[in-house]
């Protein structure tokens, strides 16, 4: 598989984004609906809602949150083109020495899911991962990690139903491949071309060539592979854009997408909800 290119230029240029644009609501899919990729059609069985259960981030299920990972219906569809091809590809089984898979860990994420997410879980984690950094360096931090909620012109990728995070499983062994992420001190290491090594280069990349940094991952190893198998399947198959910032989060329709496809052109806005999802959140929400 080829090297995921360098991505500083993106990541450079990406604050602000979200207010270059407007929904292109003359798009044929601007009004794309919301399917759940569970369904037999789609049959990512196990895909969830990050947020719908006890996670890393906040240890608990966040109130209101069903576990119904919902995507556009032309999302689906280019998941379902990076999930054959995972299974059935001679070449992903030569690097990674099993056929592989998709699981959807996480898709529409509603605005007070978002807002639940920017406000009180990030910061939760950036304080328990440094506890000494002051709540204003903290809050500093939180957008390298996650978007502001907004309901204007320009929404956050998961308000619109077409971005999803995903890992990539072994279709042997149902575990997911290691992708060499730490958190904390070392920022880098979610960024899709950290274990590249790019940034061991002087001037070369935005990643700090620090000591805490340095420590990429061999060429042949599961990591790089495994970035490199994603990345591929969800981008030259898919077709669809990953945020260069997070190697697990792809998009297409949306304007953090549209931004990295260089179209400048998002046609997906914040979703309708389904009455039952709603009906859903109510009841969840106590």
């Amino acid at each position: 598989m080829q090297r995921i290119p360098n991505l500083t230029e993106l990541r450079r240029s990406k604050p602000g984004y979200d207010t270059r644009y407007t929904i292109d609501v003359h798009h044929p899919l601007h009004s794309d609906p919301l399917v759940d990729p569970r369904e037999p059609e789609f049959g990512f069985t196990d895909a969830g809602s990050y947020y719908s259960k006890p996670n890393r981030m906040t240890g608990e299920t966040l109130p209101g949150v069903p576990d119904a990972p919902l995507v556009r219906l032309d999302v689906a569809k280019r998941l379902v083109r990076a999930e054959k091809f995972l299974r059935t590809d001679r070449g992903v089984r030569d690097a990674l020495g099993t056929p592989a898979r998709l699981r959807i860990e996480d898709a529409l994420r509603p605005h007070q899911v978002q807002k639940f997410a920017f406000e009180v879980a990030w910061p939760m984690v950036i304080k328990r991962m440094n506890p000494g950094m002051a709540d204003e360096e903290i809050a500093a931090q939180v957008p390298n990690f996650c978007a502001k909620p907004k309901e204007n012109l320009t929404p956050t990728p998961h308000l619109t139903g077409g971005a999803v995070d995903v890992s990539l499983i072994g279709l042997e062994t149902g575990k997911a491949f290691d992708r060499g992420h730490v958190g904390g001190t070392v920022r880098g290491t979610a960024y899709p071309d950290f274990h590249e090594g790019y940034h061991l280069v002087e001037g070369q990349s935005d990643i700090e060539n620090s000591p805490e940094q340095a420590d990429v991952a061999p060429e042949e190893s599961e990591i790089v592979l495994g970035r490199r198998v994603l990345y591929h399947a969800m981008t030259e198959v898919a077709g669809m854009f990953v945020n260069p910032q997070e190697i697990w989060h792809y998009g297409k329709g949306d304007p953090l997408s549209e931004y990295v496809s260089g179209s400048h052109h998002p046609y997906y806005g914040v979703a309708e909800l389904p009455e039952w999802y709603a009906e859903e959140m109510q009841r969840l929400s106590g």
